[in-house]
């Protein structure tokens, strides 16, 4: 590996809130709602019979709600990599875990159904340090309809790195 091709690893300095990762477009399809259903064990007919969810008021198949996670991905590597760095998980020379620390998610009454493009954005939205040397990042996803409606959006915060001499849970 020459000089140019080595590992350069996203760090705490580099950082920088407003970071973004390029947009990500999905089609969202009466498939996709219903193998995505399946696979966690989520029979409500809406997401698996289209008469079903129209007499419930909608026009297609309706996602169920935990599919923002699916069709709007945090995408935290993809916002290293738009800046030249791996992330520290992916770093050959010494790679680290930066654990889920925990998500909040936000709706606005606009149902995501079958024929929906989803378009979704992820950017670094807040990076904090606690009183015992913690080091947090919130990460802010934003899913939006063909129509440019946003329809969710969710922080995902992870712990970056743990203050010396901290021990890690076994």
């Amino acid at each position: 590996m020459s000089n140019s091709d080595e590992e350069v690893v996203y760090t705490w300095d580099v950082m920088e809130i407003g970071h973004s990762a390029p947009p990500l477009t999905i089609e969202i399809t009466e498939d996709y709602i219903s193998s995505y259903s399946n696979s966690i064990q989520n029979n409500n007919r809406q997401h698996h019979d289209t008469s079903v969810a129209q007499s419930q008021g909608f026009q297609q198949l309706v996602a169920p709600l935990s599919m923002i996670y699916s069709f709007a991905p945090m995408r935290r590597h993809d916002i290293f990599e738009n800046y030249g760095y791996v992330g520290p998980e992916k770093y050959t020379k010494a790679p680290r875990s930066t654990p889920f620390a925990g998500t909040e998610t936000k709706f606005f009454g606009i149902p995501v159904v079958a024929g929906d493009i989803i378009t979704s954005t992820t950017e670094i939205f807040n990076r904090w340090e606690t009183k015992s040397g913690n080091k947090f990042v919130s990460f802010k996803i934003q899913a939006k309809n063909q129509r440019d409606e946003l329809v969710a959006e969710y922080l995902y915060n992870i712990i970056w790195e743990r203050s010396a001499g901290q021990k890690s849970r076994s």
